[in-house]
């Protein structure tokens, strides 16, 4: 009887150890075929994603633009110089093609915000996100990757 018992405590042992085991050289099968699927295809998929990146951007400088605050009365004016950060160098001459547009849509805009939308960092961040995407709508892509603010004045 106390064999029988020694003889399935050794094998119960082995099957714990055995199952550790199984585990390890399963991780570390999973690990070496991963390694060798991203060594063999690295460099195809790095220089596709990197096609996407263009080799030049561009930038475009606004001209000022002045507009006085939703209720305000004509009392206060908000002025705004900014710079944008384009794709690609070539939508610079897009950018002058729908500057129109764009001036005018910028200035709707900022003329339709209150005084405490327009300060504090935060504000300022908020409305920066809000002029990209806008001014991507108004050219009907995505030209502008960011935009920088030169001046930034609330009399």
């Amino acid at each position: 009887m106390a064999e029988e018992k020694k003889k399935i405590s050794k094998v119960s042992n082995f099957r714990s150890i055995g199952k550790y085991f199984l585990i390890v050289l399963v991780v570390a099968g999973q690990g070496l075929l991963a390694y060798k699927i991203v060594a063999k295809n690295y460099y195809p998929i790095y220089s596709y994603v990197h096609s996407f990146i263009p080799k030049q951007p561009g930038e475009y400088k606004m001209d000022k633009i002045i507009v006085n605050p939703a209720d305000t009365d004509g009392q206060r004016y908000f002025l705004v110089q900014m710079s944008l950060e384009l794709a690609n160098k070539d939508d610079e001459g897009f950018i002058k093609k729908n500057n129109a547009k764009i001036r005018n849509d910028l200035i709707r805009y900022l003329s339709s915000q209150t005084i405490p939308q327009l300060q504090g960092v935060e504000s300022r961040e908020n409305l920066r996100v809000k002029l990209v995407e806008l001014i991507n709508r108004d050219l009907g892509k995505r030209s502008v990757r960011n935009l920088y603010y030169s001046k930034y004045i609330m009399q």
